[in-house]
């Protein structure tokens, strides 16, 4: 639904305690999906097969398919014009299908040995590409509605969330079956009381303009465009890159790895995720508080980067529990700080009309580094050993420091100017 309307203009007052409550509580659901994939699927899928490489993509929150479809969803929410917002209809309509093919994965258990692997495979992948259809215009909602000096705040306590939902599944009693449900519970309950209670600005409510809204394939076009022009964009993209490699190449093996160098159980292997979040969640405020008064996006950034690359380097050589968990601990420091940072960031350095797009262009970074590294994790792994998660996880997260010290937030400005003065010039020629 298209219409001859303005976006409005980028938020002026500052969010209430309240509104970044409902802001941030559908991530709570969010953020039990996401321990699903990255503490639980492997070892879920374990009971079926042993191969690394397809645990490991099951359990990435992101695929092959995101590199096409998140863009193109990011630019299809920001040119969308309804009177409930540009957003929230995503949200809506994909997170109940979502959480369908989530509830019915460990039912899928009970079929025949011929098909029950497929199917599991297919339940698994569907669920996720869903998933990130609703999650990345819940992303892009932040910048909407939030001025850009509180941004860094309100993603911690965003984060903080997610990370109460991720615990909260991983902590509760129960077998798999009960976990995959109370997930798909929660993503659909906490999602539409957000959709209820956040104050999405209407673009309907927008002043009249004389320039009519660019058709979908006008506004896609102008963004691909804008790439040429956006440098301090290329950077952050290329760093983010880079940090899903090495990210993607730990999380959905890391309780394998556990497993295999400790010889504990696998509740006891899932533990470490719980102190990764735990001290992601004591630091992740704090974080956010510093990105916005004390540092910037990006040096906070920096300073994460450099704390996981350091546990990546004592990762190579932990041999217990006690020495596991340290590294957790100093890896969860560092992902609170990306956590607080890497999306406002992103929101600095891109034009607000095209965040959608740009969200979504950093999922497409997700969806072509997870699976990648996790083929070549898997592949190393399967002929050797799961320590090498963290040699690969080093690596690219030595690759991200390096891109995003480059980036230059002060530049950022000039080129979005720059951008949207040819796309005035070309718009009539797509």
């Amino acid at each position: 639904m298209a219409s001859n309307t303005r976006d409005p203009g980028p938020p002026q007052s500052f969010l209430t305690p309240s509104q970044i409550f409902w802001y941030s509580l559908a991530n709570f659901g969010y953020g039990t999906f996401f321990s699903l994939n990255n503490a639980l699927i492997a070892p879920f899928l374990s009971n079926f097969t042993k191969n690394a490489i397809l645990m490991g993509l099951m359990g990435s929150t992101h695929s092959f398919e995101g590199a096409i479809i998140q863009p193109l969803v990011g630019t299809a929410s920001d040119r969308l014009r309804h009177p409930f917002g540009k957003r929230r209809p995503f949200i809506l309509l994909f997170t109940p299908l979502s959480a369908l093919f989530l509830a019915l994965t460990p039912a899928a258990t009970h079929l025949p040995s011929p098909i029950r692997l497929s199917l599991l495979v297919l339940l698994i992948f569907l669920s996720t590409v869903l998933f990130n259809i609703a999650y990345d215009p819940y992303q892009a909602l932040m910048p909407d509605i939030t001025p850009e000096p509180q941004r860094g705040r309100v993603t911690a306590i965003w984060s903080l969330f997610g990370l109460f939902g991720q615990a909260t599944i991983l902590l509760m009693p129960g077998d798999y079956t009960t976990k995959f449900l109370l997930s798909a519970a929660l993503m659909i309950v906490l999602a539409v009381l957000t959709c209820m209670m956040i104050p999405e600005p209407s673009p309907l409510d927008a002043p009249e303009g004389d320039i009519e809204t660019p058709s979908f394939k006008q506004q896609l076009v102008r963004a691909l465009r804008g790439l040429r022009v956006l440098r301090q964009a290329r950077l952050g993209l290329l760093g983010f890159f880079f940090a899903g490699l090495g990210i993607g190449a730990v999380l959905p093996l890391l309780t394998e790895f556990v497993i295999h160098i400790t010889h504990c159980t696998a509740n006891r292997a899932a533990q470490m995720f719980l102190i990764l979040m735990a001290s992601t969640a004591l630091a992740v405020v704090p974080a956010g508080q510093i990105a916005d008064r004390v540092l910037t996006p990006k040096k906070t950034l920096l300073v994460g980067f450099s704390l996981i690359f350091i546990a990546c380097l004592c990762g190579l050589r932990v041999t217990t529990l006690t020495q596991i968990a340290w590294v957790m601990g100093l890896a969860g420091i560092g992902n609170a700080a990306l956590s607080a940072s890497s999306y406002p960031l992103l929101a600095d350095i891109v034009p607000p009309e095209e965040v959608g797009f740009y969200v979504g262009l950093q999922s497409t970074a997700a969806s072509l580094a997870q699976p990648l590294t996790i083929v070549i994790t898997g592949a190393l792994v399967n002929h050797g050993s799961y320590r090498v998660i963290f040699l690969v996880c080093a690596l690219c997260i030595l690759a991200a420091l390096l891109s995003i010290a480059l980036l230059r937030p002060s530049a950022a400005k000039q080129e979005i100017q720059q951008h949207r003065a040819l796309a005035e010039l070309k718009l009539s020629d797509i």
